[in-house]
């Protein structure tokens, strides 16, 4: 799964705006050895994020706009299911951004399914 973020004023890639590129797709790379228990109800663990645009001629785990490249998401310790796992990983990546810049449409998606 990924986030699809629409940005109508365009995204700014390496301190230059980019009015023409106003959809990126973001990846959630998770590294499982780095884990932090919350509590009892919740685990962080380390995420890279990769973004990709221009129907995926750049794809990499630079900052855009306010994606940074790294984050530590949380998922609940009573999930079983991997797949529930990861949408709960995308859906606090989700909230994150949403509260970085509240202007975005934000919806989480798969690539290459439309």
């Amino acid at each position: 799964m990924s986030l699809k973020i629409t940005n109508t004023e365009g995204f700014v890639i390496g301190g230059v705006q980019n009015p023409s590129i106003t959809k990126i797709y973001v990846r959630v790379l998770v590294d499982m050895s780095k884990q932090k228990l919350i509590d009892s109800d919740f685990v962080s663990i380390k995420t890279f994020t990769k973004c990709t645009v221009l129907g995926g001629l750049f794809d990499d785990a630079i900052q855009i706009g306010g994606v940074s490249p790294l984050y530590w998401l949380n998922y609940s310790t009573d999930v079983t299911d991997m797949n529930d796992q990861y949408l709960e990983i995308e859906t606090d990546l989700k909230t994150k951004l949403e509260a970085i810049e509240p202007s975005w449409a934000i919806e989480i998606t798969t690539i290459g399914v439309g």
